[in-house]
């Protein structure tokens, strides 16, 4: 049964179709994954409610960003907050979106997206660094420039 489990789990993932994982029946694990062969690159237990961040510098304006995420009920990844110094080509800014702010040196722009899993091109300019528990990951230390990694969660499995 399990065989068979893992199977369909990797032909779902393969045809780009994984389904959410619920944390109901036990714990998750976090993974930044290269598309290409879905190939692991760096992973950690998470739970719903965890927080991290993603920083990266604006390809064409060259000003910080900030995307601030959560982790939902059923193991979604959750855009709750995109924070700009200065608005550049792609990022979050429309009414209609979410609720901007614009009282400090930061314009925060709050939202509820989720996506089950998170697709991301790691950039030479942009540097991203992924920051989970405190834990700062700089995607060009697990991935080089230009590599397209999805960000996901997985049900975790008890090895003993």
């Amino acid at each position: 049964m399990c065989r068979i489990l893992c199977l369909l789990l990797t032909l779902l993932s393969l045809a780009g179709q994984a389904p959410a994982v619920s944390c109901a029946e036990g714990g998750m694990t976090f993974q930044i994954v290269r598309t290409v062969g879905e190939e692991v690159l760096w992973e950690s237990p998470v739970k719903r409610g965890d927080l991290f961040t993603i920083e990266y510098r604006h390809s064409s304006d060259h000003t910080p960003v900030r995307d601030l995420f959560t982790i939902g009920d059923e193991g979604e990844i959750i855009l709750i907050e995109e924070s700009y110094l200065w608005y550049g080509a792609g990022l979050e800014s429309h009414p209609d979106v979410g609720k901007i702010d614009f009282s400090g040196e930061w314009t925060r722009v709050r939202l509820n997206r989720p996506f089950p899993r998170f697709l991301l091109r790691v950039g030479v300019v942009a540097n991203h660094v992924l920051t989970l528990h405190g834990r700062d990951v700089p995607l060009l230390s697990i991935a080089k420039g230009g590599d397209s990694i999805w960000i996901r969660t997985t049900k975790s499995v008890n090895r003993k």
